[in-house]
């Protein structure tokens, strides 16, 4: 593989997805029906649809498995993983393969369901007249009556706040960011208007600052480094800090320059660390106290050291046994972390150490770079063997696959590892 490729995007807020190379799922790998993406065999017929569409628990080759699980106010076409909206049942147009969703039960049981008393609506299946609900309401326990669907509870629904309501559900956006014409999604106001978002991005060679449009702010090259292999940024005094590698412990320094204005590279200063930085992978500041955090997946620690750099502290070191990734939410005062070592996981603790907690444990193999999203208080990170892109709250809960396959493999494997996972104006970097 080529040196690592570190991701750096300024300012930070909310997330989708923008991968552009194409791969080929590997022997490890389950190839869903989609030829997009790849999962884990192991995720094959475990009665969970990892498969974008479902294909992983498809009949013919689970043939065991538990019954496909549909949404709600949807119908599962007999014999196959396919779901249709109760709506289209009867419709007079074939939506099932089987063509299962039409036939003569069609009008033989529509007069039963007049019997049925249901709430909302009622079409033949089958299996024998259906309940269904109107979009927003889910069927209860008693198949006839409908209530709402907290909408507010799927990940995806508004890009920051949500306001559930009787039937439908209202967006909305935290100061400083402008609700969309989709009425979903928040913009940030970006002021002052002179100062447009920056993506920094590092290789062995130099440090890119460029805008989001590809036009180039300017360029860093440091000297005499042979890898750069960490780097963050320092809001409060507009300070971008990397690890730069030299051919020994003593010769790997931590580098400084500032950025006025986000327009550019002056005053390139080193700051002596009173640890060795020589087996450092990740790093991060905490823009209110301006001390630094160091993953060190060698010796297996987190460890943070004051601004000035002559005062250290190990953070971290049980049940670490190679830490990637690191991640700070300075003001709710925790710090996020990836581990991919004995058994690979996702955790969070405070900034002194104290308050460990485990996020994501199972169906995670090599987790790589984690970033947050700030506002709505998510942890988003990628699993370089798995090939996905996942995300949690900060209590582990509510975890969403992004995007996986072929299409995070393709940047994740092929090429480089990209270490940095930066996150703005929906979009992952």
């Amino acid at each position: 593989l080529s040196s690592p490729l570190l991701l750096l995007l300024l300012p930070l807020s909310s997330l989708s997805v923008l991968f552009l190379s194409l791969s080929t799922c590997s022997p490890k790998q389950f190839a869903c029906r989609d030829q997009i993406t790849c999962i884990s065999k192991g995720w094959r017929c475990d009665g969970e649809r990892d498969c974008p569409d479902g294909s992983d628990e498809a009949p013919e080759i689970c043939p065991q498995s538990k019954a496909q699980r549909c949404q709600p106010n949807e119908h599962n076409c007999l014999g196959t993983e396919m779901c249709i909206l109760m709506s289209r049942l009867c419709n007079g147009v074939q939506d099932c393969v089987d063509g299962s969703d039409e036939g003569p039960h069609c009008r033989e049981l529509q007069g039963q369901c007049s019997q049925l008393g249901c709430q909302h609506h009622c079409v033949p299946t089958l299996n024998g007249p259906t309940c269904y609900c109107n979009n927003s309401f889910q069927l209860q326990a008693d198949g006839k009556t409908c209530k709402d669907f907290d909408e507010c509870s799927v990940y995806g629904t508004c890009s920051q706040l949500c306001t559930n309501t009787d039937g439908s559900f209202t967006c909305g956006c935290v100061e400083g960011y402008l609700l969309q014409p989709d009425n979903r999604s928040c913009k940030a106001k970006n002021e002052p208007v002179d100062r447009p978002p920056v993506l920094l991005i590092a290789n062995s060679q130099n440090i890119l600052a460029t805008y989001l449009s590809g036009a180039q702010v300017s360029t860093i090259t440091p000297t005499s480094t042979r890898q750069t292999t960490a780097m963050d940024f320092s809001y409060t005094n507009e300070t971008v800090c990397w690890v730069h590698v030299g051919d020994s412990a003593a010769q790997t320094q931590l580098k400084c320059a500032r950025m006025p204005g986000l327009k550019g590279f002056v005053d390139e200063h080193t700051i002596n660390i009173s640890l060795s930085l020589h087996h450092v992978e990740q790093m991060a500041i905490d823009w209110l106290t301006g001390n630094f955090y160091f993953v060190d997946d060698i010796d297996d620690r987190i460890f943070v050291c004051n601004r000035n750099g002559d005062t250290c502290v190990t953070l971290l070191d049980l049940e670490l046994y190679n830490p990637k990734g690191i991640a700070l939410d300075p003001a709710m005062g925790k710090v996020f972390f990836t581990d991919y070592g004995q058994i690979p996981k996702v955790e969070r603790c405070d900034m002194d150490g104290q308050n460990r907690t485990k996020l994501v444990d199972s169906k995670i193999v090599f987790p790589h770079g984690i970033t947050l999203d700030l506002v709505s208080r998510l942890v988003y990170w990628a699993d370089a063997y798995l090939d996905y892109i996942e995300v949690v709250d900060y209590e582990g809960k509510g975890r969403q696959t992004i995007i996986q396959g072929i299409l995070v493999r393709g940047k994740l494997l092929q090429g480089s590892h990209s270490l940095g996972l930066p996150v703005r104006g929906g979009t992952v970097w």
